[in-house]
């Protein structure tokens, strides 16, 4: 099943489906807000035309965080068109991400396609990205009001958080086998969960929560955001190139130290000391061979398996927040349903979460 699929099973009426198609038209507006260069490649990125500007697709995308702000919206008690303005923020303010991460990690593919940077080059891909995340603050702004003032600061909040999490990550391509720890990891996972906070947060404020119900929702988004990158981590190792749209085991060519590496390398067996012989190798251009044998190392270590049941503990905790919360029932039903088809995904289950 396709995530758009899923996310038409996590909405059940109208009203969030006329919201989610209110935030595509968003997308597209704000997009031809731009410079049309900008525009050209921004509209690439999104899926939305080939590379000559040629319209390829009427889809938005998956539009997962700008569900999550919705549903948030809903669960509180408002009409989902109130969170609107945020759930097209969040998803510029994602789309930037992915732009400057792809420049960075030197990723060449994007949804199993040539990435914007590749076409279009790093200079206007980086640009891009600056103009998505000055576009999301002017939509906000736009609001006039406290709500949207409030959610501005959460999402700039958020994206000082994704900076500091993406300058994190990028070291845990530098520090040795000896040294990298779960702190090192856990500071880049903000990079991920800022923003799935971020957007559960403002979908509440922008319904008019308490500041309780906001917090709540805040963690809840914090914990799926951990149990989806830990998911991700498994996903690049051993996923299929042809589901991710992206190359395969990315991360070990770059000698990336996710978490299945890392609680590998901290397992203390043998297949722990092979590991980190190897990682600490630092091939320049690792083979298929020498990627084949990090990945079945780490198994063996037991970090696959560790990882798998650390992401599934989080979306326990995650469902386990909506729970505490104050939202009625049926709004965290469907929040808690979003979480579990998007962690669905990656094989997440609850079993290690009870």
């Amino acid at each position: 099943m396709s995530l758009t699929q899923q996310n038409h099973r996590a909405s059940t009426d109208p009203g969030l489906d006329g919201a989610r198609a209110l935030v595509a038209a968003g997308l597209r507006d704000a997009v031809d807000g731009l410079h049309p260069d900008l525009g050209q490649l921004a509209s690439y990125h999104f899926g939305w035309s080939a590379a000559n500007g040629t319209p390829v697709s009427d889809e938005s995308g998956k539009l997962l965080r700008a569900t999550l702000t919705l549903l948030s919206t809903s669960a509180v008690g408002a009409e989902p068109t109130a969170g609107v303005p945020g759930a097209v923020a969040v998803e510029m303010i994602h789309n930037f991400s992915l732009l400057h991460d792809d420049i960075m990690d030197g990723d060449a593919l994007r949804r199993g396609r040539p990435a914007a940077w590749v076409v279009f080059g790093a200079g206007m891909a980086t640009l891009a990205g600056d103009a998505l995340i000055a576009t999301a603050f002017d939509i906000l702004r736009s609001t006039e009001s406290s709500r949207g003032r409030r959610s501005a600061d959460l999402l700039l909040a958020a994206l000082h958080q994704m900076i500091d999490g993406q300058a994190a990550d990028l070291s845990l391509e530098r520090v040795s086998a000896s040294e990298v720890n779960a702190d090192h990891y856990l500071r880049a996972c903000g990079k991920t969960t800022a923003l799935l906070e971020a957007a559960a947060a403002i979908g509440a404020v922008l319904g008019g929560a308490q500041s309780a119900t906001v917090d709540a929702l805040r963690q809840a988004g914090r914990h799926l955001g951990l149990s989806w990158q830990m998911a991700n981590d498994v996903e690049d190792i051993w996923g299929d190139p042809a589901a991710t749209g992206k190359p395969a085991r990315s991360d070990l060519v770059r000698s990336k130290k996710t978490i299945p590496v890392i609680l590998a390398l901290r397992a203390g067996n043998a297949a722990a000391i092979d590991l980190a012989r190897l990682v600490s190798e630092q091939v320049r251009q690792p083979t298929a061979d020498h990627l084949q044998a990090q990945a079945d190392l780490i198994e063996r270590a037991g970090g696959r398996r560790q990882a798998e049941e650390l992401s599934a503990r989080h979306l326990a905790l995650a469902i386990g927040k909506l729970a505490e919360s104050d939202v009625p029932e049926a709004g965290r039903q469907r929040m808690d349903e979003l979480f579990r088809l998007i962690l669905g995904r990656h094989g997440v289950s609850m079993v290690a979460g009870g």
